[in-house]
């Protein structure tokens, strides 16, 4: 009789060791994807990022409709930076703080990405206010605008977030959309 016992015992403790494994995994799991969710502020290898309200970029020097540039349709070719077809510019200010003693190098083009939206890729950046400033002085902040070129989420489209990769570690920052409507697309 101690064999169907033993063999029962060891079926018994695999099974539960099973459990506690599989516990386990479903707790890190979903700990790894409460911790993905896009938050306020978030700092990574010594600087701190802030992302203020977003805004649609006015292109009134662009716009392709014909009625607020004397009836005419503008060329692409005539307007270049514009966004292209049902693409708009979205402005995101955000503030990059260096409260650290040593100073921080910094690279928005290779940083920043808009996620989320209407697509299904991140969005590189198309352009920023910061400039070729590629480093935070120790105790020093930067604020500038990152642009991107998107086609405006519907309501039901997932919310945007700015992914932020840095030295190999990466956090997920809330985009805040302005109350307005987009101004509409420029089809050329």
């Amino acid at each position: 009789m101690r064999g169907p016992g033993l063999i029962r015992g060891l079926v018994v403790g695999v099974a539960t060791a099973a459990a506690i494994a599989g516990t386990a995994h479903w707790q890190q799991q979903r700990d790894a994807r409460a911790g993905a969710e896009p938050v306020p502020v978030a700092t990574l290898h010594g600087i701190t990022a802030t992302p203020g309200e977003a805004g649609w970029a006015p292109m009134e020097h662009h716009q392709m409709d014909g009625a607020d540039n004397g009836g005419f349709r503008m060329p692409a070719q005539m307007m270049p930076g514009a966004p292209e077809d049902d693409m708009t510019r979205l402005g995101i200010p955000i503030t990059l703080v260096n409260d650290g003693g040593d100073t921080r190098w910094f690279s928005p083009a290779e940083e920043f990405t808009l996620a989320g939206g209407a697509g299904d890729a991140p969005v590189t950046l198309h352009s920023d206010t910061i400039g070729e400033l590629p480093r935070l002085a120790p105790h020093s902040a930067v604020r500038g605008v990152l642009y991107f070129d998107i086609e405006p989420p519907a309501e039901d489209d997932p919310p945007l977030y700015l992914r932020w990769d840095r030295d190999g570690a990466g956090k997920e920052l809330t985009v805040t959309l302005p109350g307005e409507a987009p101004p509409p697309g420029h089809g050329h």
